[in-house]
């Protein structure tokens, strides 16, 4: 069974990812656990829990659940088990160790707006986590829309695409009827593709790989990093942008560390592999 944990900070932009997260469970039928990084204390009605009205203590990631919980509440052909979790003692270091645990197979988090000084490095430290773990984390931009998931595109140079990063697409894609699409972008110092060399390429990378599924590839000249995204985002009108950590084309696009807050014109979802 695949689980989904949520980074809950306590933040809107939080609460806006978990809807989308639950979204998410409920197509590929995962569970959801909610990780609470700070703890607060608030009294609220535990009638959902309890089965009749009391007043308890429940740390924040307890409320998130409390508000997922009733959204699995409406008719679905799936209701995945919601849980939540005090990993507000957690570093980066035993955040993965508990991810490894667990076998999490993706991580979600929000993404506020940018600040007038500028975004700041998150108290948790979530691409140290992704350094150490196996499954990816998909950031939620709090301005997001949030709707069912129709197309992704994987952004990378074709000649280092990484079939294992195809393949948990096509995992994510089919129970949303999603589409999954490779946009080659040559990395920086390195000759573009002629088109009938970047479809054998992606053949043999991709193809050979995924038979039953069909994934697009989108060879892209484009010099301009912000115009290409530009094109990927709002020409193809994509609804997840998929990167690896540390590889081509992530710090052209987010710098050298991931913030609080991802960069302005990332106004969709950003899916980051390890490396």
């Amino acid at each position: 069974m695949k689980t989904i944990i949520v980074i809950n900070d306590g933040s809107p932009s939080a609460t806006h990812a978990s809807k989308q997260a639950f979204a998410i469970a409920r197509a590929v039928q995962a569970n959801i656990l909610v990780a609470d990084t700070y703890e607060v204390n608030t009294m609220v009605s535990a009638k959902v829990l309890a089965g009749h009205s009391i007043q308890q203590p429940l740390i924040a990631g307890d409320r998130l659940a409390l508000m997922l919980n009733a959204l699995n509440q409406e008719p679905a052909n799936y209701h995945p088990e919601i849980s939540a979790m005090d990993i507000a003692d957690f570093d980066a270091t035993q955040l993965a160790a508990m991810i490894i645990k667990n076998d999490i197979w993706l991580m979600v988090s929000g993404s506020g707006t940018v600040l007038q000084n500028g975004p700041r490095q998150p108290l948790l430290n979530l691409q140290s986590v992704l350094n150490k773990v196996q499954c990816p984390l998909l950031i939620v931009p709090e301005n997001w829309t949030l709707k069912n998931i129709q197309h992704i595109t994987y952004m990378a140079d074709l000649r280092y695409c990484r079939a294992a990063v195809v393949k948990y697409l096509v995992q994510l894609a089919e129970p949303m009827q999603a589409s999954v699409a490779v946009a080659h972008l040559s990395a920086k110092g390195i000759p573009d593709i002629e088109e009938s060399y970047g479809q054998q390429l992606f053949t043999e990378r991709v193809g050979n790989h995924i038979r039953n599924f069909p994934v697009a590839f989108n060879n892209i000249r484009e010099k301009d990093i912000n115009k290409a995204l530009d094109v990927i985002i709002n020409g193809m009108h994509n609804d997840v942008l998929v990167l690896v950590n540390h590889r081509y084309h992530f710090k052209e696009i987010i710098g050298d560390y991931l913030t609080e807050a991802l960069p302005g014109h990332i106004t969709i979802p950003l899916l980051i592999f390890p490396y």
